[in-house]
């Protein structure tokens, strides 16, 4: 009668663990993509959450610039808080907060001017590349386009402007908020 002995099967384990260890190392390539995709769209969608933020904190100074708002109703001064700036020359050089002649009674258009400043200021220190315009549209209210540079893109962004305002080019990312004081 003949013993099989089991031994004979040298060197197979070797062969599962390398096996193992290149499926293993495969694994790990795809976490590491996709954490670095991750953060790529987390910066995204974080951008655009600033942007967003920085369109509804311009519509609330607006409205709380009730004088500005009546002015523009009634003609007077329709144009108190459009801005339409080429970009690049917002993102060359940020502009300068004004102060108002009357330190104690500032009037609607140097309020105005002064939130259009901050604003700007705003969304060239929270975003790369920020910038933004403020248009006055037909239905008596306002288009507020935010703007930041994308890292990584080199089309243009559909949602900017084409026309009057200038558009920013390839590379810059757009949101668009129309309200109504």
């Amino acid at each position: 009668m003949k013993i099989f002995s089991l031994n004979k099967q040298k060197g197979v384990s070797m062969v599962e663990i390398i096996v193992t260890m290149v499926i293993v190392a495969i694994g790990l390539l795809g976490v590491a993509s996709l954490q670095a995709n991750t953060l790529k769209y987390l910066k995204g969608a974080n951008y655009r959450s600033e942007a967003t933020q920085a369109a509804y904190d311009i519509s609330d100074r607006m409205r709380a610039n009730g004088q500005a708002i009546k002015d523009k109703d009634t003609g007077i001064n329709p144009n108190f808080y459009s801005y339409q700036t080429a970009y690049s020359s917002t993102v060359a050089a940020l502009p300068t907060v004004p102060s108002c002649s009357n330190v104690n009674n500032c009037t609607a258009q140097e309020v105005a001017n002064k939130d259009v400043a901050e604003w700007l200021r705003n969304l060239g220190v929270r975003m790369y590349g920020g910038a933004g315009y403020i248009t006055l549209n037909a239905a008596g209210g306002y288009d507020v386009t935010v703007m930041w540079k994308e890292p990584n893109m080199t089309a243009v962004d559909p949602s900017c402007p084409t026309g009057a305002p200038p558009a920013p080019g390839a590379g810059v990312r757009c949101i668009n908020l129309r309200f109504t004081p």
